[in-house]
């Protein structure tokens, strides 16, 4: 993933959060400034502000490090819904996805 990405992640998970640059910041114990200065590339981001940007947010590193940051959820989701399906389920349920995809 190249730094361009991980701001733009970074960026959308504090704006889940709903919380401002400078609110976020000051959660972190940082400056009013860090958090815009990390987001336009200014300041390295440490693997641990990270880590404690995640937290603040209650954003999953898991998530933020998804191959689709915004559909992580629902696929999480769909993915535990279909782990507790017989096979035979999952059987029709693949057999009816692939007749919709086709028609």
């Amino acid at each position: 993933m190249e730094i361009k990405e991980i701001l733009y992640r970074v960026g959308y998970v504090r704006n889940c959060a709903n919380l401002s640059a400078r609110e976020l910041s000051f959660r972190i114990g940082m400056s009013a400034q860090y958090m815009a200065q990390v987001e336009s590339g200014r300041i390295v981001l440490t693997v641990e502000k990270l880590l404690m940007i995640l937290e603040v947010c209650h954003f999953p590193l898991e998530r933020f490090f998804a191959s689709n940051i915004q559909d992580w959820k629902i696929n999480n989701e769909l993915q535990n819904f279909f782990a507790n399906l017989s096979s035979t389920k999952k059987r029709n349920i693949v057999e009816l996805l692939k007749e919709l995809r086709s028609s």
